[in-house]
């Protein structure tokens, strides 16, 4: 008898957790057969697209005894593998390995052709899918590819593209997230053109992306495009781009509506509610009604979820996401109705990857809600208690082992520690034990983004336990493995919603206060050689938190840590890293050949912040008295800078540059004030990050020619948002009046971005940008004004880096004069630093606000005087400054702060 055969198999529906490509049976066949045989595959056809996953098992399992009585092996085996999905649809784990195991075996006893080859495909993609439910995450990858190798040697390239996308599932498991967006654009070619990374997406304006989508609208919709654009929706929320996540997403929706496929459209809006969730966190601090749009936004379509999916493992993702969400807006009743039908769920689900990770979620819900809240478990009696949560963990710990998924299982066993660690009646050995049983599985596979979690736990509990030596072990563990990590740092993690500043940042500072603390008491013990060891450790790892913030900023590892000791590159620097901690303000001086010493001042940092906040204040307007803001610079003067005066005095050091952190990066140190004069009356001054110098080239060296552009108006497109700089086109007229040689200007309808990467490329030692711009810090929101468009950091870095390696030369001086940080953004200097090392230039001159007044033009003629006169004088680019700032200090008209202390050096200063 010939041979019954579905030309295509069931594809792996979205799953819990990950969504996935969805396919259903087809009734094609390749040849006549019983009608009794074609009827009972028909009716479980049928039965899997209506949800009834019990029935379709029980059909699907009839099916295949069918095909065993007839003899038709390819068939049985086609239908053993749709057993196979079906079980794992109702979680039932067992039967499914058991069916897709006989459906594999078939297949090897069968002869190759070309029917049996599209079989073992689309067998190996279900057994894909088992993989990862169960923990196999690199088996899974490994079998779609297998399978998409089978249906590119077979021409089935819509197949490929299927295939591809479950790989996209697999890689995101395994914290591949370049790889997966890759993939993923790959698939979408058609769809979204000539875009081949995230970055580039990331790149792309709302109104862009919009239009590389519309086409969609007027073709047929297509489910493996619908899922594409959806796990491409998910994986830009992970790498921390929702804007463009949330635009793929509605067009996934639109797409699953057309095709009415209602698990499709389920799990579209699970990755919607989530991406909304995500929107929602990002405007906590900033715009209220935008952060409520969010959160009901995520709710209703979390509801949407439970109303729509067939599948209960969907229904009860958005549970937990809902029931997360619930607690963090603080509606106790509806989360304690939902948290209780959860538990009830969770004591008979059985061992599944993804039921590992719901409880394990589940359980963090609380954890977190209570360490965000200060609460302890179990004081709300509507909320489930300390035990109830600790069994959901050891049930999690007990099926992951069973699952031998050590990932899953290192995470529970780790939360499980974290559980212990909240509670003060339970003993920290306890907390103890499980943080390192975690870290025990871990260290036999090579997981930084796991260690670094329990690693940071266990310090934390040995520092509550005051063994502070070993705490800074464990909190250094952490740091080396956040260290490694890298690139992968800037990526969220999928299961455990990796968040920068929650789960990254703390690490860095809290291992920083640990080392400032112990040195300073080992100094009172005279036990210098290990103090400076501490002192040391504090230092780099204050440096590398700025690369880390830098390489999270632009959400790539775009910035490396080639250290250069800042004593070697100028032996006439002191180096100054102001930390600010919770309960004090630390001081460390790196003055060149000498040990490092530490001044520490107890304040606390809700003073400090006010502090800081009414200078940035009285900078920003130039009618503000500014006799009345000069005991808040002293106050500043006297917290950094006094308690090092003598040591500076001493060393005889003629440049100051600071390692900022924090607030202090929005203000200029220039304005310190010791009761009598200005800092920048004292010394020349720049700003590092320490780790980021480009080797120095002294003025003395440098052949100077510049590129000058700028905007006295802007185009109609932007004239609602920007002022005329009506003094810019005096500014450039004094550059070109200064001696120093400049190309023909850039100068408003002239000065358009492909203008100025034409110019670029010719290779310039100064670039002066005379235009409006934003330090934010958020990449996107970091921009230069250009007459047609918003040049954005990353743009804008990659112009100037083109133009560097193109010359083989870096530029020596970019200004950016007339810009200024984000309102309301305590991080918005971040900015300024990130398009100064995006941009390769060994030193940027850039302004803190706009200063729209004749003294910025005044100032710029005095500062490329001064660069005209430089190899004369032997004098540097901070010197450069100084002297022009002094030359406005000077003037009665324009010696308040608002117009000479915007001007900040970053990066090298000679």
């Amino acid at each position: 008898m010939s041979p019954l055969f579905l030309a295509a198999l069931l594809f792996i529906l979205s799953a819990a957790i990950s969504p996935a490509i969805a396919k259903v049976p087809s009734s094609t066949f390749i040849v006549q057969s019983p009608q009794n045989a074609q009827q009972q595959v028909n009716k479980a056809i049928q039965l899997y697209r209506d949800g009834k996953f019990t029935e379709a098992a029980a059909a699907w399992k009839l099916t295949a005894n069918v095909f065993l009585a007839q003899g038709d092996r390819l068939n049985q085996a086609m239908a053993l593998s749709n057993l196979s999905l079906t079980y794992q649809q109702l979680g039932q784990w067992q039967q499914a390995s058991d069916a897709i195991a006989q459906s594999l075996q078939i297949l090897k006893t069968l002869r190759e052709n070309k029917e049996k080859l599209e079989i073992q495909a689309q067998t190996l993609d279900v057994f894909g899918s088992l993989q990862r439910e169960i923990g196999q995450s690199a088996n899974a990858l490994n079998s779609w590819q297998e399978a998409a190798n089978i249906y590119s040697k077979i021409n089935q390239p819509l197949k490929v593209a299927q295939s591809k996308i479950n790989q996209t599932q697999a890689m995101q498991d395994l914290g591949l997230y370049p790889r997966a967006c890759k993939t993923l654009l790959e698939v979408l070619n058609k769809q979204i053109e000539q875009v081949t990374n995230c970055q580039e997406l990331g790149q792309l304006s709302t109104e862009k992306l919009n239009q590389k989508l519309k086409k969609l609208d007027n073709e047929s919709p297509s489910l493996t495009v619908a899922v594409g654009l959806r796990s491409l929706g998910e994986v830009l929320r992970l790498v921390d781009q929702p804007e463009q996540s949330e635009i793929i997403l509605a067009k996934s929706l639109n797409l699953a509506e057309k095709l009415r496929s209602p698990q499709d459209i389920a799990v579209t809006y699970l990755s919607i509610g989530n991406t909304a969730r995500y929107l929602a966190e990002q405007e906590k601090d900033r715009l209220v009604g935008r952060r409520l749009n969010y959160e009901q936004k995520a709710l209703g379509a979390y509801n949407e979820v439970i109303r729509l999916s067939p599948s209960p493992m969907t229904q009860q993702q958005a549970q937990l996401n809902k029931l997360s969400l619930l607690l963090q807006i603080e509606e106790i009743p509806a989360a304690e109705e939902l948290w209780r039908s959860l538990n009830s769920q969770f004591s008979s689900l059985s061992p599944s990857r993804s039921g590992v990770y719901q409880q394990i979620n589940f359980a963090q819900t609380f954890i977190n809600s209570a360490q965000t809240k200060k609460l302890t478990l179990g004081a709300n009696p509507q909320l489930p208690t300390f035990n109830d949560i600790d069994k959901i963990l050891a049930k999690a710990t007990e099926q992951a082992r069973s699952l031998g998924d050590k990932r899953a299982e290192a995470y529970a066993l780790g939360n499980r520690g974290g559980l212990y660690e909240l509670t003060e009646a339970t003993p920290q050995t306890q907390a103890e034990k499980f943080t390192r049983e975690a870290l025990s599985i871990v260290s036999n596979f090579s997981a930084p983004d796991i260690a670094y979690q329990f690693f940071w736990q266990l310090g934390r509990i040995r520092k509550n336990q005051e063994d502070i030596e070993e705490a800074i072990a464990a909190y250094t563990n952490a740091y080396n493995a956040l260290q490694s990590l890298r690139g992968d740092l800037v990526a969220n993690n999928a299961e455990l919603q990796f968040s920068f500043r929650d789960r990254v940042e703390p690490i860095y500072r809290e291992l920083v206060d640990l080392d400032l603390k112990y040195a300073a008491k080992l100094n009172k013990q005279l036990k210098n050689d290990k103090s400076q060891k501490l002192l040391i450790q504090a230092r780099d790892v204050i440096e590398s938190l700025q690369v880390a913030e830098l390489n999270n900023f632009f959400r790539q590892a775009c910035v490396e840590g080639d250290a250069k000791q800042i004593d070697k590159v100028d032996q006439t620097a002191a180096v100054i890293y102001p930390i600010i901690l919770g309960d004090r303000l630390e001081v460390i001086l790196s003055l060149p050949n000498q040990p490092l010493t530490l001044h520490t001042k107890q304040i606390s940092r809700p003073d400090f912040e006010k502090t800081v906040e009414k200078v940035q204040s009285s900078l920003l307007i130039s009618y503000s008295n500014v006799e009345n803001f000069l005991p808040e610079y002293e106050q500043l003067y006297d917290w950094l800078i006094q308690p090092l005066e003598k040591e500076l005095a001493t060393s005889k050091v003629s440049n100051l540059v600071f390692v900022l952190d924090g607030e202090l990066r929005n203000i200029p140190m220039s304005i310190l004030y010791d009761g009598n004069k200005y800092l920048i009356e004292k010394y020349p001054i720049a700003v590092t990050s320490g780790l980021q110098l480009i080797e120095p080239k002294p003025l003395a060296e440098v052949n100077l020619r510049a590129l000058t552009a700028g905007l006295s108006q802007v185009s109609k497109e932007f004239t609602e948002e920007f002022k005329p700089l009506i003094y810019v086109e005096k500014e450039l007229q004094q550059i070109k009046n200064s001696g120093i040689p400049s190309q023909d200007r850039l100068f408003n309808a002239q000065f358009t971005s492909k203008e100025f990467e034409k110019e670029i490329g010719s290779g310039f030692p100064i670039v002066h940008l005379a235009t409006h711009g934003q330090f934010s810090s958020k990449a996107e929101n970091t921009f230069i004004l250009a007459w047609d468009r918003r040049i954005n950091a990353i743009d804008f870095g990659n112009l100037l880096r083109n133009s560097t390696f193109n010359q083989g030369r870096p530029i020596e001086l970019l200004v950016l004069s007339a810009c200024q940080t984000a309102s309301g953004d305590e991080r918005a200097a971040l900015g300024l630093a990130g398009v100064a090392v995006r941009a390769g230039a060994r030193s940027t001159l850039a302004t803190l606000w706009s200063v729209e007044d004749e003294s910025t033009a005044k100032i710029m003629g005095e500062l490329y005087r001064q660069l005209e006169q430089a190899k004369e004088k032997k004098i540097n680019k901070a010197q450069v400054l100084q002297n022009s700032q002094l030359s406005l200090l000077k003037d009665l008209k324009y010696n308040h702060p608002h117009y000479w202390a915007p001007f900040v050096l970053v990066g090298n200063w000679q």
